[in-house]
């Protein structure tokens, strides 16, 4: 049974009427309406309005007509055909595809897994003799600038140079430095080290070298300037959503607080709130920090919370992260309702109480009324029917990369081929969240709103508002 609303006051029930006001100008746009019309919408119309037909099927129990799985595959025939498109094409998907070919680039993707590994392995290494910390008291001399530089070349990832002058300088040591020897000569042969200069001459191979130009194309290789300078931008923009929902939202705060007078506590904005352990996921991903949330503060220094909101810097994010927020709601739901639960915020820690908490249960697979996302971006031209984790899932399954390998041989592969895909929707799981992406698309588009849009809703509101007369 769903907790019933903590407080069902004047100002509650006016937040609720005015995010009903608020116009969803990212709703997903409607599914075509049959078979026939999504065949004749294009490729991505068929994929996504078959995979929700299949969706539904599995739910209701019922079978669909095989016209459904072969128009499937053969608009998945269609993607895989256009992914591997030289010129336009994606670049990531054919990098796949060499993978799957080439056994010289599966043995570098490989060992490239433990790369960040092995670093740090090798960085405490030499932390542990030529850190510069440690160097400061040894005298200046050849010695001291062979360690200084063996602690430059781990730092820059020279891993050949650095396992020889490791060993040149192993010969160079007298009896008396046994200890400093062993641990040279342990750096030069450890297993980290051989790995990554195995590495080192595996990316000159030709076909490492197509596959890492390809995946640069879409994924700029981690540490580089573009990839630093994606990071930074996507911070910024991140940032500054937050900082506009948290305004947006003082102004619904100060609104609430104008129609509560002076019969309750006041209403307030928390940023990035933490999810106390005693409610914490066990490893299932659940959501664990909330962006903002607009608190009333109760009796004893205890707060309810009144409104959740979520915040993304572009509208297809939602779909990605709506089953991690349905997860966390569900658990602050398991609260006791007389007890209260300490969470910590960028504005200081607060005492909120389970009963508020019960209160954000899901609604099944939808958003309960007072959690919301909010989102400063302009609304898409042409929002898609098939998200692109759902095409990047598709074009990852094993009958769709053999029949991107196929075409690469100059075969031609019978789209019937890719029916493994159609048959495992419905029951695998790692395609639940393919399964599942219009639908989450959908209700999570329904829950998110336009930053502008709330603030206008609320500065109309507040025209019509009545002014508190002074004492």
């Amino acid at each position: 049974m769903q907790t019933p609303p903590v407080s069902d006051g004047q100002p509650q029930a006016a937040l609720r009427a005015l995010l009903r006001a608020v116009p969803r100008r990212y709703r997903a746009p409607p599914l075509p309406p049959g078979l026939e019309a999504a065949v004749a919408a294009g490729t991505e119309a068929t994929l996504a309005f078959t995979i929700d037909a299949a969706r539904v099927a599995a739910e209701r129990g019922t079978a669909l007509p095989a016209s459904h799985g072969e128009a499937f595959t053969i608009a998945l025939a269609a993607l895989i055909r256009r992914a591997t498109t030289p010129d336009g094409g994606d670049p990531v998907f054919q990098a796949q595809v060499l993978q799957s070919r080439d056994e010289q680039v599966r043995d570098w993707v490989q060992i490239e897994t433990s790369a960040a590994a092995d670093a740090r392995t090798l960085r405490t290494a030499v932390d542990a003799f030529a850190h510069p910390g440690k160097l400061r008291d040894m005298a200046e001399g050849v010695r001291r600038d062979a360690l200084s530089r063996l602690h430059a070349l781990v730092a820059a990832g020279e891993w050949r140079t650095l396992a020889l002058e490791a060993e040149s300088l192993v010969a160079s040591l007298n009896e008396n430095e046994a200890t400093l020897r062993g641990s040279l000569r342990d750096l030069a042969t450890h297993p980290a080290l051989q790995r990554r200069i195995r590495a080192e001459a595996m990316a000159m191979l030709e076909p490492v070298q197509r596959y890492r130009a390809l995946r640069a194309r879409r994924v700029p290789p981690a540490g580089s300037d573009i990839a630093l300078d994606q990071g930074r931008a996507a911070a910024r923009e991140g940032a500054q959503a937050e900082h506009a929902a948290a305004a947006a939202l003082r102004q619904v705060a100060a609104y609430l607080n104008e129609l509560e007078g002076d019969q309750r506590g006041p209403y307030r904005v928390l940023r990035t709130l933490l999810t106390p352990r005693e409610l914490s996921g066990g490893g299932d991903r659940s959501k664990e920090e909330w962006d903002a949330a607009i608190v009333q503060s109760v009796d004893g220094g205890l707060c309810d919370i009144v409104l959740l909101a979520e915040v993304k810097a572009a509208p297809a994010a939602v779909t990605s992260d709506m089953p991690r927020l349905l997860r966390g709601l569900a658990r602050l739901a398991q609260a006791d309702g007389d007890a209260s639960f300490t969470f910590s915020s960028v504005d200081g820690a607060v005492r909120l109480r389970g009963r508020s908490l019960r209160a954000l249960e899901p609604l099944g697979p939808s958003l309960p009324e007072p959690v919301i996302y909010l989102c400063p971006a302009p609304a898409e031209s042409r929002p898609t029917l098939l998200g692109a984790a759902a095409k990047a899932v598709l074009l990852s399954e094993a009958a769709s990369l053999a029949f991107a390998c196929a075409l690469a041989d100059g075969a031609t592969p019978l789209h019937a081929s890719l029916m493994a895909v159609w048959d495992a929707l419905p029951h695998e799981l790692r395609l639940r969240a393919t399964l599942n992406q219009y639908d989450t698309a959908h209700r999570a588009r329904d829950a998110m709103l336009y930053t502008g849009d709330l603030i206008a809703a609320i500065e109309q509101t507040g025209t019509a508002l009545p002014r508190q007369s002074a004492p």
